[in-house]
Formats: C-alpha cells, structure tokens, sequence
C-alpha cells in the first residue's frame, strides 16, 4: 500500500497495476501485480433530519425528531445535537445501511411559535467530518382548563375565599403564566400566575344569589385562555337577628272590653335585614279591629296605619332598629279566651337566617273574667265636668314600650274611657280611648305633650246617674 499525504480531498482508495517485462539476470521473464492508494483524508458527511412528529405540537409537548447522517463509503459514528434554539436533546448515531447512521431523540419546546430544528453531527472520529442541518418546526399554544369552588352561602360583607384550578390540557405540559379573575357582577379578585396562591377572596354588599365564574388571561403566547366550565352559586345572606314580640299588659278581659296589644318588631342583628314581612291575623272574636305603626333606628312603616289584620312588608329593616305596633279592638260578645298572634315571615330565598326561629313569633292569649290593675286610682264620673293630671315624672320610669292601661273612667252604663301610656326612644306618649254609645271602642293617635298631660271630660246628668259626653287629653 501507498499513502499520498498532503491532499485534503476525499477521492477514496485507488487501485493500480504493475507490470515488470524482461528483467535482466531474473526469471521469470515478466512479473506483474496489483497496487493499492490508501485514503487518508476525512469523510464528508450529510445530515438529514428525517421526520419531526408530531407537528405541529403544542407547549410542552415532546416530539421525536428522527436524524441521518451519510458518510462517503463507512457509516459515520458519533452523535447529533438537535435543538429548537431553547430546547436540545442529543442522538447518539447507530449504523445502518453503509454508509449510513440513524437515531432519534425526544425534543420538548416549551415556548410556542414556528421553531427553527438544527441537527449537528459531532463525528467520534477523525475520519469523518462534522455537518449540520436545519428544517422549521411548528409549536402551537398549548389548551388550558379552569375549575372553580366556593361556599354555597356567605354572609352579607363577609370576604369569602374562592379556589380554582388551572390545568394544561394533554399532550400539553407547563405552569402557564398570566391572570386568573374570579368575578361576579362587580365584585372581583385575581391572582397573577405563577403563584404559590389558588384562591382569592370577594365579598358582597347585598343580599341575594350570586353566579361566580373564573377566567383565565395568558400572560404569553404559550397557553390559551379559558374559563370555568361551570359557576360556583353562592347565596348571600343577611346576619339579622329578628325577633317580634306582642303582649296587652292583661291576662284577662270583660265582656265588651277593649284591648290594645304592642307588637314590637326588632332587628338585633349586625345587617340590615330586606323583605320582612308583619302579619298579625286578628282573630273573630276582635271587633273594630285598628292599629298604628311607628319606627325607631331607622326603621320606617310601610304604612302609619290601617284597620283589620296587619300583612306589612318592610323593604329593610336596619340593624338595630326597631317598628312598634298598636293595635286595638274591641271584645265581640263574652268568649272564654283571645288568642292574637304576630307573625315576621322571614323572605322565602334565605337571604335573612333566623338566629332564633322561635324568636320570629309571639302570641297573646287573654282569659275571660277581666280584672283591671294597673296601679293608679279608677274614677267615676260624678259631676258634669272633671279632669284629671297624670304624673308623667312617675310614669316615665315604671312604663315600656308597650302599651299599658293607666287610667279609666266609669258612667252609668259602665266603663267608658281609657288612658294608655308608654315609653318609645326616650319619650313618654299617651292616647285616649272612648267607648261610643253603641259599645265600640276607639283609639286615638299617640302623642307627646310638652309637660303633665291632664284629661278633660264633659258628662250629662240622666235619671240613673251621668252619662260621659265628651273627653279630652291635652
């Protein structure tokens, strides 16, 4: 064999023939033979990617990028470096039909956009020299999925924590960047992603159902939006504390009487309760049946009055306010007991929850057989003209809010007047009550005087004694 150093082209090995005739002084008389000139320059090489699938992929999907590397006359031997300019994975090259060698490597890109794929042969040997390729390669963004949770109910103003759930839909793969909103109406919080967090809180300024819902903004092109498959419903509920209370002062009652009942409506709670609904069904046996309304704290009446049973609804009832009810009626005829009761219908969609339901209610209940105590003096007309001065000093400290009874007057036919008293926002407050000549009783409009009130009254004499005209408190 023969070496030619010095050339840099690859021509391969080269055969010759050598032929020796008539040497001197040698037999045999001609010599031939066969001659070789070995190659020692490198190999040139070709690279050739040969598939990249799937494409296109998404984020964070992995593809098999399959390389082949051809030699001259031998299979090259080494590896090949592939890469999308961020991503690489290395073929490690094995033999196949001469002069070739193959492999495959799994490539992940995990930004998307059209990628531009090298392949670079990096030889093992010095008889083969490197080479490189490149061929495009498309990355779409990869699919994202949002689920959201949260409570059924919250209360009214009450910061309430809703969690979410943001998944790479598969083949994708990846911690998508970008903003999650929770949001209902104009109520709203987010969370910028990454974060270690998955929940954030709203809260709501009125009651009643909410529809929450969950979005997905991308911060890149890598991901895509989504939002919640499904809302979260969350019913917002008032912390009230309603409670109705209802008494006349009595235990029992005559014939004919008349009774006068303080219904108290309140709201201890720390919200504003919506849609309360009064009802005070009179019963049968309450003639001339009328009733008066007054708020406090802020609680206004739908209505300053009405006669018959009471069905009021309050838009709201603020917290810490208070409605104050007086109804009255008369007694028909002589029955054995009057039950009355009042009734706060709470609304039917729960947004108030009753800390105490039995609180919702209060009933009244009178016996026959009326025996009237009320701590001061009883008068009976004697003369044609009388008054009468009440000690509002000493009234005001043994008197509530209800309505009690204080003073009475009596004629020839019986019981004909009544005082009541009571204390409402600091404020001592009368009204009269007079029985007609047919037996009904009314009562008058509360009021405040500015000292001791004094009752007058205008009576006629008859044969069986005086009978009451007219009266007046002022």
């Amino acid at each position: 064999p023969v070496t030619i150093n010095g050339d840099a082209v690859f021509e391969g090995n080269e055969s010759f023939n050598l032929n020796v005739s008539a040497p001197v002084n040698a037999t045999p008389s001609s010599l031939t033979g066969i001659g070789t000139i070995l190659e020692d320059d490198q190999q040139p090489t070709t690279t050739t990617i040969v598939s990249d699938l799937p494409d296109p992929s998404v984020t964070g999907q992995s593809y098999a990028v399959i390389v082949n590397v051809a030699g001259s006359s031998l299979s090259p031997i080494g590896s090949v470096n592939v890469s999308d300019g961020a991503a690489s994975c290395v073929v490690t090259l094995a033999a196949a039909m001469s002069p070739n060698s193959s492999g495959s490597c799994n490539l992940t890109s995990i930004s998307a956009g059209n990628k531009t794929l090298s392949a670079t042969y990096v030889p093992a040997s010095a008889a083969f020299g490197a080479s490189s390729v490149t061929m495009t390669h498309q990355v779409n963004a990869a699919s994202t999925t949002l689920s959201l949770t949260g409570p059924a109910t919250i209360p009214l103003n009450q910061p309430a924590s809703y969690s979410f759930t943001l998944a790479v839909t598969a083949p994708g793969v990846g911690s998508p960047a970008g903003i999650v909103t929770v949001q209902s109406g104009a109520q709203s919080c987010s969370v910028t992603l990454p974060s270690a967090a998955s929940s954030c809180a709203i809260s709501f300024a009125s009651v009643g159902a909410r529809a929450v819902s969950a979005s997905f903004a991308p911060g890149n092109g890598n991901f895509t939006a989504s939002s919640s498959s499904a809302n979260v419903n969350t019913l917002v509920f008032a912390r009230s504390d309603i409670s109705v209370t209802k008494t006349d002062g009595l235990t029992s009652y005559g014939p004919n009487d008349l009774l006068v009942y303080t219904i108290t409506v309140r709201n201890a709670g720390i919200d504003a309760a919506p849609q309360i609904r009064l009802v005070d069904a009179v019963p049968a046996s309450l003639d001339n049946v009328a009733w008066t309304c007054i708020g406090s704290g802020g609680a206004i009446c739908p209505a300053a009055g009405g006669v018959g049973s009471i069905s009021q609804l309050h838009a709201s009832l603020p917290a810490n306010s208070q409605l104050i009810y007086t109804l009255s009626g008369g007694v028909n005829g002589s029955p054995l007991s009057i039950v009355n009761t009042a009734t706060a219908q709470l609304p039917a969609d729960g947004t108030v929850v009753a800390t105490t339901p039995s609180n919702l209610s209060a009933t009244d209940t009178n016996l026959l057989d009326f025996i009237f105590r009320n701590g001061f003096e009883d008068a009976t007309v004697n003369a044609a003209n009388g008054s009468f001065t009440f000690p509002s000093v000493s009234l005001r400290g043994a008197l509530n809010s209800t309505a009690v009874a204080i003073f009475s007057l009596q004629d020839q036919s019986g019981e004909v007047l009544r005082v009541y008293a009571r204390v409402l926002d600091g404020e001592l407050q009368y009204a009269l009550a007079i029985r007609s000549k047919v037996k009904v009783w009314r009562l008058s409009n509360w009021q405040t005087p500015f000292a001791e009130p004094t009752l007058s009254w205008v009576a006629m004499r008859t044969a069986d004694g005086f009978e009451l005209e007219s009266a007046e408190l002022r």
